[in-house]
């Protein structure tokens, strides 16, 4: 396994690696991009413009690290859409074929970055269901849970929530029609 060139792009932020793996007569060429610090902890800064070998340990880990930087690049570029949680991050880049681990490593990278910021997400979410919609606290729970977020951040939602929640439900009360729906026996029941 042969590392016969690296070099940087991106003005240095990223480094492109080429390694050729050789078996007998066979021969395969894999190129991809990692980022200049995934470069440093696999012990490539020094080396860039020089040819070197490598074992195959080594081999899987600059691998790994190019699957983890091409993941980490399109969560970022997923997040340009909307908004997204830890959990529905790892299941869209899931989907997109990354392996579960990878997909888990670059959510919980852009969560570490900032790129998701769950915490203030779910305020804000759950204070406009709130407000909007005019849900109570089980009910926005609920929806927030089903969104992906995180049980602890689900809990400082709620906790931050500045809400008057009988007003809210009278608020709904009367968008449905008042409590004189409530006395038509198949409109209470839909109700």
């Amino acid at each position: 396994i042969t590392v016969y060139g690296i070099r940087a792009v991106a003005d240095g932020a990223e480094a492109e690696i080429s390694i050729e793996l050789r078996s007998g007569e066979q021969t395969q060429t894999i190129k991809g991009l990692v980022s200049a610090s995934m470069l440093g902890e696999l012990g490539f800064g020094s080396r860039i413009g020089t040819i070197f070998e490598i074992d195959r340990k080594t081999c899987d880990a600059v691998l790994r690290s190019m699957k983890l930087h091409s993941a980490i690049k399109k969560g970022i570029s997923l997040l340009g859409y909307s908004k997204s949680t830890k959990r529905a991050m790892k299941q869209k880049l899931t989907r997109k074929g990354y392996p579960a681990d990878i997909a888990e490593e670059a959510a919980e990278f852009l969560a570490l970055r900032g790129y998701i910021r769950e915490y203030d997400d779910a305020e804000i979410y759950a204070e406009n269901l709130a407000n909007r919609k005019f849900y109570g606290k089980n009910r926005i729970k609920k929806e927030l849970f089903a969104k992906g977020f995180e049980s602890d951040a689900i809990s400082s939602a709620l906790d931050t929530l500045d809400v008057d929640f009988a007003e809210i439900c009278a608020k709904r009360l009367k968008n449905m029609g008042g409590i004189a729906v409530f006395e038509q026996k198949e409109a209470k029941n839909k109700i």
